[in-house]
C-alpha cells in the first residue's frame, strides 16, 4: 500500500510540472498555428512578444503593472478552489473595486494622503465585495449552480 501511495505521490509531482509547462506548449502552437494562417512569421511574432514585454526597462514595467492584478486576481480564484468554490468573478471583481476606488479618489481629492489612502483601499474592497456578492448570494440563498 505504502509503495501505491508514494507512486502517486512521484506522478502528482510529474503532473504539477508537465501540465503548465504542455499549457504553455499548447498555447505557443496554436499562436504559431495562427501566425501562420494570417500570413506571419511566427518566429518573428515570438520575438516581437518578447521584446515588447521583456525588451526594454519601460517594457518590463509595464508588463509588471499589467501582471500584477491579474496576479493577484489568480491568487484570490486559487484559494476559492482550494476551498472547492468556483469563483468565476475575479477579474470582474477587480474592476469594481478599481471603479470603486477611484471613484473616492476622485471625490475625497482634496484630503490628505494618510486618509485618502485607507479610503480608496477600502472602498476597492467594498466595491469587489459588493461584485462578488451578487452571485454568493444566489448560491446560498437560492441554491444557484456555477455553469
Amino acid at each position: 500500500m505504502t509503495s501505491a501511495v508514494s507512486k502517486r505521490r512521484a506522478q502528482s509531482k510529474y503532473l504539477a510540472f508537465l501540465i503548465p509547462v504542455g499549457a504553455v506548449v499548447a498555447a505557443l502552437l496554436i499562436e504559431a498555428i495562427m501566425l501562420v494562417a494570417l500570413g506571419a512569421n511566427p518566429l518573428e511574432g515570438f520575438r516581437e512578444l518578447i521584446n515588447g514585454a521583456f525588451g526594454s526597462k519601460d517594457a518590463l514595467i509595464s508588463t509588471a503593472l499589467k501582471a500584477t492584478p491579474l496576479l493577484f486576481v489568480g491568487v484570490g480564484i486559487t484559494v476559492a478552489f482550494r476551498a472547492n468554490v468556483i469563483n468565476i468573478g475575479g477579474e470582474g471583481q477587480m474592476v469594481a473595486g478599481g471603479l470603486l476606488a477611484t471613484t473616492v479618489a476622485l471625490v475625497l481629492r482634496d484630503l490628505s494622503a494618510w486618509i485618502m489612502l485607507p479610503a480608496v483601499l477600502i472602498a476597492g474592497l467594498i466595491g469587489g465585495a459588493i461584485w462578488g456578492a451578487v452571485p454568493g448570494a444566489l448560491k446560498a440563498y437560492f441554491g444557484v449552480k456555477g455553469a
